[in-house]
């Protein structure tokens, strides 16, 4: 009994966290309005997390921590390497127009003069969740003939680009809620093709 109301405490804190976060930034969220915000005690938010960096730092693993099994479901695709790779694009498409991941990488990216290790747990879970899986996907599908890269990290970051362009970029101009630029199946049905034929064996 008392785990799970430790649990459901920290949830709640982690809750109220996002909205400060997503609502002040880093630099002008604190602990105290985080307590505020949960309708908690200072000292109880300080009991589950020893810092301000700490609950961002959660706040970040609970954002991308929501799109580890639909990555993990990629993985399991049947079909041609298209198939495969429009179940990436999708997921990938919805993941950078979410309006809380996009939150994320807008407070990371107003600080990063200022303190260049925010970004560092946003990077590297990301990296993780993201880039490794699709270099995976190119890989195999290089090695079963699909496709001829020389250069998998070059491949990866211009597949990923096509998405970011029309979903997390327009975002950083018109705010986390704004509607990406195109509708994301024919998007992606377009970009999918066009970075099959770039790399088209033979080509």
């Amino acid at each position: 009994m008392r785990e799970e109301l430790h649990e459901a405490r920290r949830g709640k804190i982690l809750a109220a966290a996002r909205e400060v976060f997503m609502a002040k930034g880093f630099s002008r969220a604190t602990m105290d309005l985080v307590a505020k915000e949960a309708r908690v005690s200072s000292a109880t938010v300080y009991a589950h997390f020893e810092h301000k960096q700490a609950l961002f730092d959660a706040f970040i693993t609970t954002t991308l921590g929501r799109y580890e099994n639909l990555f993990a479901g990629v993985g399991h695709v049947k079909g041609d390497g298209r198939t495969r790779l429009m179940a990436f694009a999708r997921v990938y498409f919805r993941f950078m127009a979410d309006p809380e991941l996009r939150a994320a990488y807008r407070i990371v990216s107003a600080e990063t003069n200022l303190r260049p290790d925010l970004g560092a747990h946003l990077y590297r879970d990301a990296h993780n969740l993201l880039g490794a899986r699709l270099r995976r996907l190119l890989e195999t599908l290089v090695a079963e003939g699909e496709l001829r890269i020389d250069d998998i990290g070059i491949a990866s970051r211009l597949f990923e680009g096509m998405i970011e362009h029309v979903t997390l970029t327009i975002s950083m101009l018109q705010g986390d809620q704004a509607s990406p630029l195109h509708e994301s199946e024919p998007y992606c049905a377009e970009a999918v093709r066009l970075f099959m034929e770039g790399y088209r064996p033979g080509r």
